[in-house]
């Protein structure tokens, strides 16, 4: 019975040491900002492969950064974009139309706009991590999966709100908040993934042999 909680409890600390890890990986390889995409796909990959299956090291976010380089940072350039747009529009219709005007609701409009498009990076990040497709393909099926799943595209909110609040309130937090997000969105970004896996990679899936 020791033996069996000891193992357990150096399992738990191994599995949180490793969140920090590939957390602390994301940051440091986030620096330069426009690498910033390639990181949250080599985040999510880690996620999966080390802490969730359990097999080989933390440093398979340095093979899945290399691996989707290019196309993580060409997608995270498009989102750059997209999220400059949608900013500049909050903020022109916050700034420059009167309250009473009924053009005044646009900067909610566009603040929807731009929660979602978060959540639709999310997807994608994910999706480049775990599948291999096309770029275009990419955007559109990570798109596709984000409103064909509502409920759990509003459930990935709450969560980074929460996880948003809890850096407000313990800042200490800031350094562990990527892997600790990456684990907590996980298990939601997974049920959706599987619903549209065919059997056979099910079957591969669960076995261990994945991308």
């Amino acid at each position: 019975m020791g033996r069996f909680f000891n193992n357990k409890v150096f399992d738990g600390i191994s599995k949180v040491t490793d969140v920090m890890l590939i957390g602390f990986y994301f940051l440091v390889c986030s620096l330069p900002i426009f690498t910033m995409g390639a990181s949250a796909t080599a985040l999510y990959y880690a996620t999966h492969k080390c802490i969730y299956k359990g097999r080989g090291y933390t440093t398979e976010f340095f093979h899945s950064f290399k691996e989707n380089f290019k196309q993580s940072t060409l997608s995270w350039l498009v989102f750059i974009v997209l999220f400059a747009i949608l900013t500049g529009d909050i903020y022109i219709t916050r700034k420059f139309i009167p309250a009473e005007s009924p053009l005044a609701a646009a900067s909610i409009f566009f603040t929807v706009l731009l929660v979602f498009s978060i959540v639709w990076a999310i997807y994608h990040f994910a999706y480049i991590a775990r599948f291999e497709n096309g770029f275009k393909e990419s955007f559109k099926i990570s798109a596709i999966f984000m409103i064909a799943n509502i409920q759990w595209s509003i459930v990935i909110i709450a969560v980074i709100i929460a996880m948003l609040y809890l850096v407000y309130r313990f800042l200490f937090l800031l350094l562990f908040a990527p892997g600790i997000l990456s684990c907590g969105l996980h298990p939601i970004l997974e049920k959706v993934f599987r619903k549209y896996m065919s059997a056979e990679d099910l079957a591969k899936e669960d076995e261990g042999n994945f991308y």
